[in-house]
């Protein structure tokens, strides 16, 4: 018997089988033009109705401007939890640990909040960073460099030597807050909802990393850049900043070369005014010719220092004015100065239930990281001790 997707020859002795052969073919063919036409029927008809979908009136035509999926999913969320979310929009969220209340952020957010929180703190934009998936982690250090040259004559005796390596260990600690949001601003859908969260968070979450990272003990928290300033070598300047110039540039030379080609500068922003005031004023005395400094000459690119970019930290301390030792300004290489570990990048839950006798839902957010010092040499320091 002949079907649809097979070929079937008779020889019935006589009558040509070229002719057989054609008529077989044309048979088929026939046979699958009719199955496609049955196929696409159902896809016809979905079609159709999503045309008459669009066509009825209040439909609005598509605007490049509208929010994005995943901006529209976490605004559901936010508002009206997990089981609001369709199948389509919990596909745009990454829905962490069910066990911990089912933390959610879309990656644009996360972005977002990483880009702000930049700008609080130089060195989450400047040291190096790594993303973990355990409490903490175990780097590789070199203590000690394989000593000797090493030359020898053709036949002459080697001699060993090696390495000596350390392991620096970073662990990583938790950093959880939350915002208290009216229901009736959650309800409003004229807000930017995503920018404002966004914003608060970054801000708050931000100042508290800039402060560990610079000068956090270690306890519960990073541990500083700054946390032990005596491990860097620095250079010693007067009190009342008046050879705070000379002082920099010996600072900038005392940086091993490979350090200070990727270098960057760190300090208060009244420090940044006292260098401005003496930068012009100081260069013919201390017999400097080049450019000290230079504001930067974009929007939002950092001034420079003898060539090398300047950035705001309010961590850090300033010239002193009684009696002690402070280190105003570090100058190094951040990425091989300091460590930066991620355990949880961001992850957000809402809270619908502990304020709702005052109308507000708390959105909380944690985050999980550590920090460290990685290479001592790879930074110097403007030290200033008055008596």
């Amino acid at each position: 018997m002949k079907t649809a997707n097979a070929l079937e020859f008779k020889d019935s002795g006589e009558g040509d089988p070229i002719a057989d052969v054609a008529k077989e073919l044309a048979e088929l063919k026939v046979a699958l033009e009719t199955k496609a036409a049955n196929d696409n029927s159902k896809l016809t008809e979905r079609l159709d109705r999503l045309e008459a979908k669009l066509n009825r009136p209040n439909n609005r035509p598509a605007n490049d401007n509208e929010p994005g999926l995943e901006t529209k999913a976490l605004n559901k969320f936010l508002r009206n939890g997990v089981g609001a979310l369709d199948d389509l929009e919990r596909k745009t969220l990454n829905l962490g640990t069910n066990t911990a209340g089912g933390y959610v952020v879309t990656p644009e957010y996360g972005k977002t909040v990483l880009e702000k929180l930049r700008r609080y703190s130089p060195l989450r934009g400047l040291a190096s960073a790594m993303t973990i998936g355990t409490t903490e982690v175990y780097i590789p250090t070199l203590e000690t460099d394989a000593d000797g040259e090493g030359w020898v004559t053709e036949t002459g005796n080697r001699t060993s030597t090696e390495p000596v390596f350390g392991q620096l260990n970073i662990k990583t600690f938790e950093n959880a807050r939350y915002i208290p949001i009216s229901q009736q601003l959650l309800e409003d859908a004229d807000i930017d909802l995503l920018s404002f969260v966004a914003g608060h968070i970054a801000k708050i979450t931000g100042k508290v990393e800039a402060k560990s990272f610079m000068i956090g003990d270690g306890n519960g928290k990073p541990t500083g850049l700054l946390n032990t300033p005596t491990n860097y070598a620095s250079i010693t300047a007067a009190p009342d900043g008046s050879d705070i110039v000379g002082k920099l540039i010996d600072a900038f030379y005392a940086l091993p070369g490979e350090y200070a080609a990727n270098g960057s500068w760190i300090m208060r922003r009244e420090t940044m005014g006292l260098i401005r005031k003496v930068a012009d004023a100081a260069v013919g005395s201390i017999g400097y010719s080049g450019p000290i400094w230079s504001d930067g000459l974009a929007n939002g690119t950092p001034a420079t220092l003898l060539g090398r970019p300047v950035y705001e930290s309010v961590d850090m301390s300033l010239l002193p004015t009684a009696s002690g030792t402070t280190y105003p300004v570090v100058f190094g290489d951040m990425e091989s100065a300091y460590q930066i570990v991620d355990r949880v990048g961001l992850a957000i839950r809402v809270d619908d239930l502990t304020g709702a006798d005052n109308g507000v839902v708390k959105v909380r957010w944690r985050r999980r990281v550590g920090g460290a010092p990685l290479l001592n040499e790879a930074a110097v320091l403007i030290k200033s001790t008055k008596p």
